[in-house]
């Protein structure tokens, strides 16, 4: 079995919405859980049991307002490093999936359910291809609980996504990899969703900000084959003129 922790970035106003996460064995959760947790160890003491919300991280704000900008610039770097390599003894490494939409690219859709649609398709692609060659596992999703209060429709759309494939194109076939329908919780008591919200940060800071220095980072983690980052997906009308590390992978196979 494999845990899809997702998590969402992106406002009402902002140009791109971003939906990131982490597929993590069933084995290895509470283990890479628990590396997170000796990470925090190392802070200051004000700030060992707090959530890793890595826009304030970023930041400097909230209870990390007192840490300097060396030591949170350091966690951002061990938490990076941590998402590429899993914890010590781990049966698998993580695998990071990402959606970067441009809003303004789908005027006659729902956005964010279009971008849930291409990251349970892109998970369960990678599913698919371990069953082939005789791996086979399923998967349930634990994300954060939706800013845009999408838990309803999501969990709805799934149902049909399961039986009938995705109506978009996104997916291949049903999403048949899914035990159940996705589980919001809040982030606060799962470590793993906000390493989902760390992946979902940087994802957005790329697309929305043009700073794609972590994201350099965590490319090696995302999904992918034969150069090919199936685990990134950036949603855009004129993908063939986009440079983006997602859309650069793609682009030798179109051509």
């Amino acid at each position: 079995m494999y845990l899809l922790y997702a998590d969402e970035s992106g406002s009402p106003s902002s140009r791109h919405f971003v939906l990131g996460g982490i597929a993590v064995h069933e084995q290895d959760a509470y283990p890479l859980a628990r590396a997170v947790d000796a990470l925090f160890a190392q802070l200051p003491a004000a700030c060992r049991f707090e959530e890793l919300h890595a826009q304030q991280i970023r930041q400097g704000s909230g209870r990390w307002q007192g840490i300097a900008k060396a030591r949170r610039e350091r966690l951002v770097d061990d938490i990076a490093r941590l998402l590429l390599a899993g914890q010590p003894g781990a049966r698998r490494h993580p695998a990071l999936f990402a959606v970067g939409l441009h809003k303004r690219s789908f005027p006659r859709q729902n956005p964010y359910e279009r971008a849930y649609e291409e990251f349970f398709a892109r998970c369960n692609g990678m599913l698919g291809r371990l069953a082939s060659r005789g791996d086979r596992h399923r998967c349930v999703v634990i994300a954060d609980q939706s800013r845009f209060k999408l838990e309803s429709a999501i969990q709805t759309a799934m149902l049909g996504w399961r039986e009938r494939g995705a109506s978009t194109g996104a997916a291949i076939g049903p999403l048949s990899a899914y035990a159940e329908v996705p589980l919001f919780v809040d982030s606060k008591a799962s470590r793993l969703v906000q390493l989902a919200d760390f992946v979902a940060h940087w994802v957005y800071r790329a697309y929305e900000a043009g700073d794609d220095s972590v994201l350099t980072r965590l490319a090696g983690g995302f999904d992918q084959e034969e150069g090919v980052l199936h685990g990134l997906v950036h949603l855009v009308r004129d993908h063939r003129a986009c440079d983006c590390l997602a859309c650069g992978s793609r682009r030798p196979a179109r051509e």
